[in-house]
C-alpha cells in the first residue's frame, strides 16, 4: 500500500489561501469559519516566533475580521482604535 505523505502547507500560505477563500463567499457562518482558521494561523505564526514580514494585504482579511492578536503583534491600531483616535 503506498501512502503519500500531503505537505503540510506553512501558516504563512496558509493566510492567503484563507483570506482568498474569505473573498471568494458572502455566507456569514462560513466566512467566521474562515476568520476561525486565520485566528490560529496567526496564533502559531506569533507562537512560531519567526514571523519577520507582514502579510500583503491580498493576504489579509478586512480589519474588521482580523483578529486582535495581529494588529498588537505588528503594533498596529485595531479597527475600533482607530476610529476613536478621530475624535
Amino acid at each position: 500500500m503506498n501512502t503519500r505523505r500531503q505537505k503540510k502547507v506553512s501558516p504563512a500560505k496558509q493566510l492567503g489561501i484563507l483570506a482568498m477563500q474569505f473573498r471568494g463567499t458572502r455566507d456569514e457562518a462560513e466566512r467566521t469559519s474562515i476568520a476561525q482558521a486565520y485566528s490560529r494561523a496567526v496564533a502559531e505564526l506569533i507562537a512560531g516566533k519567526k514571523w519577520r514580514r507582514i502579510p500583503p494585504l491580498e493576504d489579509q482579511l478586512p480589519d474588521e475580521w482580523m483578529p486582535e492578536n495581529f494588529f498588537e503583534y505588528w503594533s498596529l491600531c485595531p479597527p475600533s482604535r482607530r476610529a476613536d483616535r478621530r475624535n
